[in-house]
């Protein structure tokens, strides 16, 4: 029944989300073909009953049966009721019909709202899709860490600041990949090298300097050129791969670069589950340096 439910939540979200209104009335059409629910929505937004019904098949831990008579699924020894289905989903596209008739800024989110309430009635899955026949979620790509080629984007955007042109760029501290999406980090003032300015990128841009208080500034440098932001990836990959064999471990979405002696580290430089605890390392390019068991 999982899978059915997930089936339906699957055709229904997509059909209302990323199709228009003529692609919206064709995925119904096959969201209810007629050896599913026996159920179809045609081109004046109503729905008519098949005559006949087609006929049995089989599943490997119960028999599926179709009744028309009833208009009740069977599936894995669950039921779904059709004709419910059928008239939640016509109260629903009219109710979405009537909001886009509105033509407000805000019809997107009750659309959306009536979308949930629909999915609610019919014991549907909400939130986050899952794929069909696993409990494994689709990976979210709305928010988190910045791809590989936004990583690079940022850096070399980073290289083209006005205030640096000419000049070698010089890290200062540390730089921080968060799982929103931003980064955070220091730079040597370019003119006074005992000054250091802290910077943040968010939205594809550059913030402008904000003066920060440096110490010890000369032992904790590091030269932009010498690294490369796309590795924050790899870090985050192997270290969520590690994490994932660890009983009551907890995957990470951001990682930071840490400078001390003139030389970067990669963090976090642990990880801790409920039984054991391993000490992780990584070299400069993000590849996996050290894997052992904290003793």
């Amino acid at each position: 029944m999982k899978n059915f439910r997930k089936f339906y939540g699957l055709a229904v979200l997509l059909s209302l989300f990323g199709l228009s209104c003529r692609q919206i009335t064709k995925s119904v059409n096959e969201t209810f073909h007629p050896n599913d629910s026996l159920v179809k929505y045609n081109k004046e937004n109503s729905f008519k009953h098949n005559s006949v019904a087609k006929g049995i098949t089989k599943s490997s831990s119960a028999t599926s049966i179709q009744r028309q008579q009833e208009r009740i699924i069977v599936k894995n020894d669950d039921t779904v009721d059709t004709s419910e289905m059928a008239l939640k989903t016509k109260e629903m596209f009219k109710d979405i019909e009537l909001l886009k008739q509105k033509q407000s800024p805000a019809t997107a989110k009750e659309i959306k709202k009536r979308v949930n309430r629909f999915l609610k009635e019919m014991k549907l899955e909400e939130g986050g899709l899952k794929t069909i026949g696993t409990e494994k979620s689709i990976v979210k790509t709305k928010k988190g860490l910045l791809s590989t080629a936004g990583l690079a984007l940022a850096q070399e955007r980073l290289k083209k600041l006005l205030q640096y042109r000419n000049k070698e760029i010089i890290v200062y501290q540390s730089v921080h990949f968060y799982g929103n999406g931003s980064i955070n980090l220091m730079l040597r003032h370019p003119v006074n090298l005992q000054y250091a300015d802290a910077y943040e990128y968010r939205d594809g841009e550059w913030s402008l300097p904000k003066p920060v208080l440096a110490r010890d500034i000369e032992g904790q440098t590091f030269p932009l050129s010498r690294m490369h932001f796309e590795d924050a990836w790899k870090v985050i990959k192997i270290y969520n791969e590690k994490a994932a064999q660890i009983e009551g471990a907890v995957p990470t979405n951001s990682v930071y670069i840490s400078i001390w002696d003139n030389d970067m580290r990669w963090f976090p430089r642990s990880i801790n589950g409920t039984r054991e605890r391993f000490d992780i390392q990584f070299n400069d390019d993000g590849t996996l340096k050290s894997f052992r068991k904290a003793f």
